[in-house]
């Protein structure tokens, strides 16, 4: 409790010392530390002045005046306005200094010291040449006193004395000037650079951010942010030109109401914005265009910076960037607001890339759903007169008594052809169930010589018509694979079925079945005529169909589903081929748990 009140105390004796003493500023300190310096210097040069002529008061007793007067000084100035100007107060320093040099002595009063510290303190408010001025008229102000002070300026050496301390007092003045001049300058360059700096960072960072997204809204939204937080700008807003180049549209502000002005405005009501975008120069104006910041920017605004957008010397639209008060960009801030431009302009091009890829996008997802869609209806629809003209077929073939020859061929060609149509259908739904992920593998340790065995005895038929030859090549033992095995026996089954259709009559097929430590391979060898390079790396899309000289040709679907197939099973599938030489088909499955059963 006592902590309490004795704090209470403190914050209340700190707050009437505040009062009464206010807390110096930065440039303030030192001022008032000369002040003092010069007072002790009066003191010590009066004990080596000896002559008494034209003295009213005493030394000592006029700097108790002056330390009086500093303090009330410190304390006006606080409380009364019109002091806290440099040139007000150092006029009233000049007039004290003044009173002082008449009152102890004329030409050897040693408050002349005031003087120097007068003409310090205005190098510390004012550039070189107004310090020049300023000092040369306090030093006539000083010439003045002396001149009218009992002790007059009859003696050579009065003159002389006197015509040094005047010229100490103006070379005091310009090495101060000089020198605080120098450090002035070295400080704006620090400040300059440190604020370069600055604003390059953050440039980066909203690089990298804008890099980072392609919403088109949070990239104007950023870009609209950025010469608030980096340049003090009041409203900044953009606006986009249209297809045609006539119009333009605010699409992102920043500082200003919800709606402050119609959505669209012809740019080229304003002839200014009209030629900053022809030009793809940035442009200062006094007064706010409503088509770009709005009308509560161009009714309270008194300048307005206008940079284009643009892309590939194009204008995009307009960046603009609005201030209350009359305000002039340096170089470095024009720079920064073009390369914000010239960023902000390639940004909303891939922001509008993006948007147009992403619709684009979107309209082949819902044409490929609606083509499954097409395709799963009209194969289900087919089947059923498939099923009826086959039926159909079979009750022919097996009553042909009293059939021509020609009749039972004709039956025979239907019957073909129905069987294509068939595995045609039975092939566009497998395809329209692996693409919605409704294949459902039942896996079962198997032998894939034994899948291999009742492929090659399947389409015996096929090969035997074209007198082709069929090896299968099988060790003495392999490894179990966990296997679908009717999809297994669908992958080789078009594999081989492909390779029987494009080797010439009387060719080879040889079918290769091997082992490696982490996998089972299957390889399909033809003699055909071979696959060109350049159809290699495609001959697994869907849809996809090599043509011979003979004119041999399908759908393009026995080898895509063969893949998709195989690599739901988490196996691979490949092909090498020569032209001329012939093909090999590969796939392989890994062993697995299937390997140890």
């Amino acid at each position: 409790m006592v902590r309490e009140n004795g704090s209470g105390l403190s914050r209340g004796g700190d707050e009437r010392r505040r009062r009464w003493f206010p807390r110096l500023t930065a440039l303030e300190r030192p001022i008032l530390l000369l002040r003092w310096l010069a007072l002790l210097l009066v003191l010590i040069l009066h004990y080596f002045d000896e002559s008494e002529a034209g003295v009213f008061l005493p030394v000592p007793i006029m700097a108790l005046g002056v330390a009086a007067y500093n303090g009330l000084l410190l304390w006006l100035m606080h409380h009364v306005r019109w002091l806290r100007k440099p040139l007000n107060s150092l006029t009233i320093d000049t007039i004290v200094a003044t009173a002082a040099v008449y009152l102890t002595g004329g030409y050897h009063s040693s408050f002349f010291v005031l003087y120097v510290f007068i003409t310090i303190g205005a190098a510390f408010h004012l550039e070189l040449v107004r310090t020049i001025v300023v000092t040369v008229g306090i030093g006539l102000i000083y010439v003045g006193a002396c001149y009218v002070n009992p002790a007059g300026l009859k003696q050579p050496g009065a003159q002389y004395m006197l015509a040094g301390k005047f010229l100490l007092v103006l070379i005091v003045a310009i090495l101060c000037s000089l020198l605080l001049e120098q450090l002035r300058r070295e400080h704006q360059e620090t400040e300059r650079e440190r604020a370069l700096g600055q604003r390059l960072q953050a440039l980066n960072d909203l690089f990298r951010q804008l890099n980072t997204t392609l919403d088109l809204d949070l990239t104007l939204k950023t870009v609209v942010e950025a010469p608030r937080t980096l340049l003090g700008a009041d409203w900044t807003s953009i606006a986009l030109l249209d297809e045609n180049g006539q119009t333009l549209t605010a699409v992102a502000t920043a500082g200003m109401e919800a709606e402050p002005w119609p959505v669209e405005s012809p740019a080229l009501v304003d002839q200014r914005l009209a030629d900053a975008l022809r030009t793809g120069q940035p442009c200062v104006l006094e007064d706010s265009p409503h088509c770009l910041v709005g009308r509560q920017a161009a009714e309270t605004g008194a300048s307005v910076v206008c940079v284009p957008l643009l892309l590939d010397e194009k204008p995009l639209g307009m960046l603009g960037v609005a201030y209350r008060t009359h305000r002039g960009l340096s170089d470095e801030e024009m720079t920064f607001l073009q390369a914000l431009g010239q960023e902000a302009a390639l940004a909303i091009r891939n922001a509008h890339l993006y948007e147009r890829e992403r619709a684009q996008v979107a309209r082949l997802r819902a044409l490929e759903k609606l083509q499954e869609s097409f395709v799963s209806s009209v194969s289900h629809e087919l089947r059923t007169p498939l099923t009826c003209i086959k039926t159909s077929v079979d009750l022919l073939q097996a009553t042909d008594s009293g059939l021509s020859a020609e009749q039972r061929e004709l039956i025979h060609t239907i019957g073909h052809h129905v069987s294509r149509l068939e595995a045609l259908v039975s092939d566009l739904l497998e395809i329209t169930k692996l693409e919605a992920g409704q294949i459902t593998l039942s896996r079962q340790p198997t032998n894939l010589c034994h899948i291999a065995e009742r492929v090659i005895q399947a389409l015996h038929p096929l090969q035997e018509r074209k007198g082709q030859t069929v090896s299968l090549h099988c060790p003495a033992s392999l490894s179990l694979v966990a296997v679908d095995r009717r999809r297994m026996e669908q992958v080789l089954t078009n594999i081989l079925s492909n390779a029987i259709k494009f080797t010439p009559k009387q060719g080879r097929i040889d079918i290769q079945v091997s082992e490696t430590p982490d996998e089972v391979r299957v390889c399909v060898s033809d003699n055909g005529p071979g696959i060109p390079p350049e159809e290699q790396s495609r001959v697994f899309d869907k849809f996809y169909v090599i043509t011979d000289d003979r004119g041999l040709s399908g759908v393009g679907l026995g080898l895509y589903i063969a893949r998709q197939m195989v690599e739901l099973h988490g196996g691979r599938i490949w092909l090498e081929s020569q032209v001329g030489v012939g093909s090999t088909f590969c796939f392989s499955v890994p062993k697995g748990r299937g390997g140890e059963e």
